[in-house]
């Protein structure tokens, strides 16, 4: 009987390829460093530039507010409002009658000589109080009713097409605000930008205006940057307008000198 000897298994009677697992790639981390590393550079130099051209070329602020001048309306005499014939919110024209005032008569003589008056009703003459001009009604602090002194105020009306932009500027940009620039002003209630232009710079900051100006001696003082109200004109054309409305100013200026420049990109 022969014995056929079996040849032993090694490990080069197996496949090769089967057996070895392939060789991961490191990711070059220097490579990737040179490539990725100067985007936040670049982008940090960006956004840097932008601020500094920002600032060198134009003014700006979000501390201004659409205003107005409300025009109190009441009777050359004093009496007893008998009717108020408008709203809040109505126009009106030149002339037209506001409200109605009733005027005291005089009934009797005091022991000083003094007239006294008392309301008679229908007997009572009146005057009419009319709209000074072309306008809106904004405010009738007063109800028929009530008794009046001679001037006081029974109704509140002011000229839309009168409104302008009160800025206020820093005191360090102030001096590059000239005369006649172009503004771009976007109005917060309208969610839209008017175009406008510098009609006047106070000659004072606004806490000069102040009730309660603020008393520093040596001790205590605290440097604050002020600022100086600019008067900025707008032209709303026909669309309506909420007097004290929020808004923001932007115009371009030379950083050298504060002449104008063309503003055809903004206006």
């Amino acid at each position: 009987m022969s014995v056929v000897a079996e040849a032993p298994i090694t490990t080069s009677n197996a496949a090769p390829a089967m057996l070895q697992k392939p060789r991961r790639r490191r990711p070059n981390l220097r490579r990737m460093a040179l490539i990725v590393g100067p985007i936040p550079l670049f982008v940090a130099a960006l956004i840097g530039y932008s601020i500094y051209r920002d600032a060198a070329q134009f003014v700006s602020t979000d501390n201004a507010q659409l205003t107005g001048q409300p025009v109190q309306v009441g009777s050359m005499n004093a009496g007893r409002v008998d009717a108020v014939n408008v709203a809040v919110g109505a126009s009106v024209r030149r002339n037209d009658v506001l409200a109605r005032v009733a005027l005291p008569s005089q009934i009797s003589v005091a022991q000083n000589g003094q007239p006294k008056l008392d309301f008679l009703g229908s007997a009572d003459s009146h005057v009419e109080v009319t709209a000074p001009f072309d306008g809106v009604v904004i405010a009738v602090p007063v109800a028929a009713g009530a008794t009046v002194a001679q001037g006081q105020a029974i109704v509140l009306i002011m000229d839309p097409s009168q409104l302008w932009v009160n800025a206020n500027v820093d005191e360090t940009s102030v001096e590059r605000v000239k005369l006649g620039q172009r503004v771009q002003v976007h109005v917060d209630a309208m969610s839209a930008d008017v175009p406008g232009w510098v009609q006047a710079i106070t000659p004072a900051t606004e806490s000069t205006f102040s009730l309660l100006p603020s008393q520093t001696s040596s001790g205590n003082f605290t440097k604050v940057v002020q600022l100086v109200p600019v008067r900025v004109a707008v032209n709303l054309g026909d669309r309506p307008a909420l007097l004290g409305t929020s808004d923001e100013a932007r115009w371009r200026v030379d950083w050298s000198t504060g002449s104008e420049r063309a503003l055809e990109v903004w206006l």
